[in-house]
């Protein structure tokens, strides 16, 4: 690694849908730049992005790789992200760290979900992207029909390479702004069949250039050109400032292309001196900008972390402003946890180079911070700047895990944490009122090649199994005065209490509350905490379906007790007694857990979607449209969306994708609370 300055230094990632050709590109770049000396294949394994074991079996990528490199005298940092919907939410954390985007479309299908999803999420954080229409030799290649499909997605493309051939013809590529053909022999002429289309073209490209900037426009409108620098420099403002994206093609298999990709990576795409400075605040909490100078105080973003086998825990982070050296020390701001830093790590795929120092632009790894977490911020020991923490996407399905052997349970759940540490996007974690383990995840294939890794890495097997859902029960009406009591004599010293409870129901989220009302010592002072005890130990199961009890309100009002034979245990056995006698009278009845429904689909599909959540007894709140896609909100019981997310694929052919959070507590319909009751009484049968 060169001492390279923040205005050489480029972070990038390829973003794009699954398929479509973004590692292949990826290892074309390396090749091209000369960081490997062989070119690497998905296809045959020999790919130093895909180096995990399951990507090699899946030849898909599912992990965001890093592979930092030197070109032309700059420093690059190449980050391969995910496109499968599964894994993709890797790459949106990834874009918060970076500075430019390429996104990958494929000759012969052109844009589909994937693409949709990440272009909008560079969008989001006006980060300026390339568009590069990759396969151009490939079957049913059509790169008119690609570049129309990113118009599709109210993106502004300018063409900046023509393929000089498709499918099986492909040779090469036209550069529109040098005006020439690049193919493997080098640089030549453009050919005479294709100039007039070369031609029009780099007109179309140079109106779209003008139209950005009112200066060059008029001069365009004048003179019907402009000079190659002024059409360059209104082309890289063009495209920092998001108004158009350049479009370039080839074919990462074949290396056609790459050069001129290349090319514009550095002079289209911000450095991370160019990108400007970040928001952040200060020690005192108010906002300021931070510069990306390797004189300011230190600050950096951690946007992975990678469990090594050797190595331990690795924190992927993004310098951001000063320098950072080995031996040194940190704050995890996020976790207020100061750390030692060892050794600096730059990733190259799974290989790990020391490095002696790291400034603004660098991405690197560092080892056994303790604290830092993915999306975690870090500063140094004096400054205090605070970056914005990266906000982690939330699972959309959860399973129930149980570990195959008994024996492996504590493996089983210490490694599963493990995993969760290094994508944050999986959560693991315990439903009190089940009991169960449940593992959630950005979809089925997420959480199964999670268990699959789990195998390989720590030789631990578990089950998955459809999660239980989390009822509760409560009461419809109020009972007044109903008796909890213990009469226990044995000839020795007996058990003596009673107490008279009041229940009746509260407005919904409000809890449980116990309120004492006992005058005159019916019930001595010392004794009444022990009923509160028993009320509310009775509350952890209901007796409709012994789940937790909710939203009421018990009155303790009068009692009686005995001078000798009343105690602690007494009176809680009491309050139980009374407890559930004054709930069955009371009407109970069960809640079901409700979630608020965000879904996200193309336009077309929406009559379907909103079918779909209909027959969930889904209740559509709103639908609005987002660019292309229509945004639909709706409250649906839980029970409805457990197995939503392979429905929303079926329904869309992938082009869907949804988000979901608890919203509230609602009593279930007369046939739900039946079924439930039912299932709950055939349980405690069979395990009695």
């Amino acid at each position: 690694m060169k001492n390279t300055k923040p205005g050489d230094t480029y972070c990038f990632a390829l973003v794009g849908h699954a398929g479509d050709g973004k590692t292949s590109l990826g290892e074309a770049i390396l090749h091209v730049a000369g960081a490997r000396q062989s070119l690497g294949r998905v296809s045959d394994g020999t790919s130093v992005l895909n180096h995990r074991p399951e990507e090699k079996e899946r030849h898909h990528t599912i992990s965001s790789s890093v592979y930092a490199f030197d070109w032309a005298d700059r420093h690059l940092t190449l980050v391969d992200t995910p496109g499968d919907s599964n894994f993709q939410a890797e790459g949106r954390i990834a874009l918060h760290a970076l500075d430019g985007a390429v996104l990958v479309l494929s000759a012969a299908g052109g844009a589909k979900v994937g693409t949709q999803r990440m272009a909008g999420a560079a969008r989001g954080l006006g980060m300026p992207m390339l568009a590069f229409v990759a396969g151009i030799d490939r079957e049913h290649a059509d790169f008119d029909a690609a570049v129309e499909s990113l118009r599709a997605l109210e993106l502004r493309p300018a063409v900046l390479t023509l393929p000089l051939g498709t499918q099986a013809q492909a040779r090469g590529v036209i550069d529109l702004l040098r005006m020439r053909a690049l193919g493997p022999g080098g640089e030549a002429e453009i050919p005479a069949e294709l100039a007039e289309a070369a031609q029009a073209a780099h007109e179309a490209l140079t109106e779209a250039v003008a139209e950005c900037d009112d200066a060059l426009l008029e001069k365009y409108l004048e003179s019907g050109e402009l000079a190659p620098e002024e059409l360059e420099r209104g082309l890289v403002a063009a495209t920092r400032s998001g108004a158009l994206v350049p479009v370039l093609c080839g074919s990462g298999t074949a290396e056609l292309g790459i050069a001129p990709l290349l090319s514009a990576l550095v002079h289209l795409l911000p450095s991370a001196e160019a990108r400007g400075a970040w928001p952040a605040r200060d020690a005192a909490g108010a906002e300021i900008a931070v510069e990306p100078s390797p004189d300011a105080p230190f600050s950096a973003v951690v946007f992975k972390t990678i469990i090594d086998r050797y190595a331990g825990t690795l924190s992927v982070l993004r310098v951001v402003s000063g320098r950072l050296v080995p031996d040194g020390a940190l704050i995890d701001a996020t976790a207020e946890q100061r750390e030692r830093v060892g050794k600096l790590l730059l990733l190259r795929g799974e290989e790990h180079v020391d490095i002696p120092e790291a400034g603004p632009g660098d991405i690197l790894a560092v080892a056994k911070l303790k604290s830092v977490r993915t999306g975690h911020v870090l500063t140094g020991e004096k400054g205090g700047i605070r970056l914005a923490e990266i906000a982690i996407p939330k699972g959309v399905i959860s399973y129930a895990i149980q570990p195959h052997n008994k024996a492996d349970e504590d493996k089983a759940y210490s490694s599963l944490a493990r995993l969760v540490e290094e994508d944050p996007t999986l959560h693991l974690g315990r439903e009190p009122s089940t009991g169960e383990f449940l593992l959630s995840g950005m979809g089925e294939l997420h959480v199964r090649t999670t268990v699959g890794k789990l195998h390989r890495v720590f030789g631990v097997d578990v089950d998955l199994k459809r999660p239980k859902v989390p009822y509760r029960e409560t009461v419809r009406g109020r009972a007044e005065n109903v008796e909890g009591k213990l009469k226990k004599q044995t000839g020795g010293k007996g058990m003596f209490g009673v107490c008279y409870l009041s229940v009746e129901p509260r407005p919904r989220g409000e809890g449980v509350e116990f309120v004492d009302e006992i005058v005159g010592g019916a019930i001595p002072r010392n004794l009444i905490p022990a009923v509160e005890k028993g009320v509310l130990e009775a509350c952890h199961a209901g007796p409709l379906a012994g789940y937790p009890v909710v939203d009421l309100r018990i009155r303790c009002v009068d009692g009686k007790h005995h001078p000798v034979d009343s105690n602690e245990m007494a009176f809680k056995l009491a309050g139980s007694f009374g407890f559930k006698a004054a709930v069955e009278k009371a009407h109970p009845t069960l809640l079901e857990p409700v979630m608020k429904v965000e879904v996200v689909v193309p336009s077309d599909h929406v009559g379907d979607i909103l079918g779909d959540l209909s027959s969930r007894r889904g209740r559509v709140q709103s639908s609005e449209g987002r660019g292309t896609a229509q945004v639909i909100q709706a409250q649906v019981p839980m029970a409805e969306m457990l197995e939503y997310a392979s429905t929303l694929t079926s329904l869309t052919g992938g082009q869907g994708e949804f988000h979901m959070e608890f919203s509230h507590y609602d009593e279930a319909p007369a046939p739900v609370r039946e079924k439930v009751i039912a299932e709950a009484s055939a349980a405690r049968a069979g395990s009695s």
